[in-house]
């Protein structure tokens, strides 16, 4: 009878736990990341890792919204960098995830692919999903504005830090098509904030 009632307890703590931790998802950030669930199955990657970015705010420590912004820049940019990052913070977050092996092996696998960007710090490295991302680190924090040209001349674009990351930054997306075609790896990058 005592092992029963211990089980019971064991087992309701567990159930506890589990239901604490699905908790800690707010109900925003599940739909605004099921809503990039339908952009990936349709293949609107930009739209997608919007929407995921979007769960982020509401919510840093999403590990799915993590994974699936990994499979965005994976399959719609090949983005390796960015999706390896991505994939290692669901890993993070996510310690006893049933995929963990198979998601660690991709993790290393796109090690392989990622390299440090030839032009230094504070360049455009790749237009992703009409975003920016730029190398460096330290330089910006989000919601700085980047202004971004060709050494000595005047800035084609001005973007807002949307994702800092270790080593780089991402832009908020970039609407104007025009503004977009003038944009290429190797531009100089300023931090333009006061």
């Amino acid at each position: 009878m005592r092992t029963r009632q211990v089980l019971v307890a064991a087992l309701s703590i567990c159930l506890l736990t589990l239901s604490a931790t699905a908790g800690d998802i707010p109900r925003a950030a599940n739909l605004v990341k099921e809503t990039g669930n339908q952009f990936l199955s349709a293949k609107r990657y930009a739209d997608a890792i919007d929407s995921y970015f979007q769960a982020l705010e509401i919510c840093p420590d999403y590990p799915e919204a993590h994974y699936n912004l990994g499979v965005s820049f994976l399959k719609g940019y090949k983005a390796f960098k960015l999706a390896r990052y991505h994939f290692q913070r669901y890993l993070d977050l996510s310690p006893t995830a049933d995929d963990r092996e198979s998601v660690l092996a991709l993790v290393n696998s796109l090690a392989e692919h990622t390299t440090r960007p030839p032009d230094g710090d504070r360049t455009v490295v790749e237009v992703v999903a009409g975003r920016l991302l730029v190398s460096g680190t330290g330089w910006v924090k989000q919601g700085d504005r980047i202004e971004v040209a060709e050494k000595g001349k005047d800035p084609c674009a001005c973007l807002i830090a949307d994702y800092v990351y270790p080593d780089g930054v991402l832009t908020q997306r970039v609407w104007d098509e025009r503004t977009l075609e003038t944009i290429r790896p190797g531009l100089l990058a300023a931090n333009v904030s006061p």
